[in-house]
């Protein structure tokens, strides 16, 4: 009769072990706060912070981002970190380890834990990761000599015809040209003329459209107007490991197609929805409206994603 209460006794205590959410609900409870204040502080989803809080293993992120978003929610507390990402880790669930084969006695068998069999398995792998870094940085160099060859193509396709780059046909003015009554040279209008007005009308306008173009763009540090962000979307990109990046807006107009540098970020000001599509994208993180977006879903197995986002209140939208 004492064996089942026993039994019980051990499933309770272990429940509460694992029971990380209640610890951080209690903590939050205890500091007065509400689940979207913590959402506005720690920029983490109000729904991910009520799985969280209910301990809903199968609904909740992937465990990389999981615990991330723990260790923030348990520092922002300023409670141990490490004692609730230990319930955490006791709570998700792990496939059962595959039974060890028994090493072969027989001599015409190798085996699998000979030194020589474990130096020949490290070398494959160091020269597999050496192999993927390369890959890598070569990819992201041609991008790069790409896209400083469109750049000067660009820049070399403007001949002249302005101030700055006059071109091969200049204003006439003929020399002892006649005096008006107020000692003013009278010129003659040339078609050379004509072409220099349009030639730098042309470039006005060319200027115009780039200063709009950059205008959409807003580097880290760059203040954002009350007006522009009433009326736009706002998305920033931060790349741990540097990453190569698209972003569209609703009107199809490219705000960046560019580098992220290592440990960079970026802030574009536009209409939502907005497509994205990046590279190393494990490792960059993507916040719109201070929202930060979960691509678990949309990380491909090279490691790029390509999404379409936007907001409404706080709940992210891919469309």
């Amino acid at each position: 009769m004492m064996s089942p209460l026993v039994n019980n006794a051990d499933v309770e205590t272990t429940d509460t072990d694992n029971n990380f959410g209640a610890e951080l609900a209690e903590a939050r409870k205890t500091q007065n706060y509400t689940v979207e204040e913590i959402s506005g502080h720690l920029k983490i989803p109000v729904h991910t912070i009520n799985l969280i809080e209910a301990n809903d293993l199968e609904a909740l992120p992937a465990a990389t981002f999981t615990q991330g978003y723990i260790r923030a929610y348990a520092k922002f507390l300023e409670i141990s970190e490490e004692t609730v990402l230990e319930k955490y880790n006791q709570a998700v669930p792990r496939a059962d380890t595959a039974d060890l084969k028994p090493r072969s006695s027989l001599p015409s068998e190798a085996s699998s834990q000979s030194p020589l069999v474990k130096s020949v398995t490290f070398l494959l792998i160091v020269a597999g990761i050496a192999a993927v870094i390369f890959g890598s940085f070569k990819y992201y160099q041609e991008k790069a000599g790409v896209m400083e060859g469109e750049l000067d193509a660009k820049e070399q396709s403007f001949t002249g015809n302005s101030l700055d780059s006059p071109g091969t046909n200049s204003l006439s003015i003929k020399q002892n040209a006649p005096l008006t009554e107020g000692s003013e040279s009278i010129v003659e209008q040339s078609e050379s003329h004509e072409n220099l007005t349009e030639a730098t009308v042309a470039l006005d306008e060319a200027e115009t459209a780039g200063d709009i173009e950059a205008s959409a763009t807003v580097d880290q540090g760059e203040e954002v107007s009350k007006e522009e962000v009433s009326e736009n979307d706002i998305i920033e990109i931060f790349a741990e490991d540097g990453s190569w990046v698209q972003v569209r807006d609703a009107n199809e107009s490219r705000l960046f197609y560019n580098m992220v540098p290592v440990g960079g970020s970026k802030v574009l000001v536009g209409k939502a929805p907005f497509s994205i599509t990046m590279g190393n994208a494990r490792t960059t993180r993507v916040v719109i409206n201070e929202i930060e977006v979960d691509l678990t879903g949309y990380i491909r197995s090279n490691n790029t994603a390509t999404f379409s986002i936007s907001t409404n209140g706080q709940d992210i939208i891919f469309h």
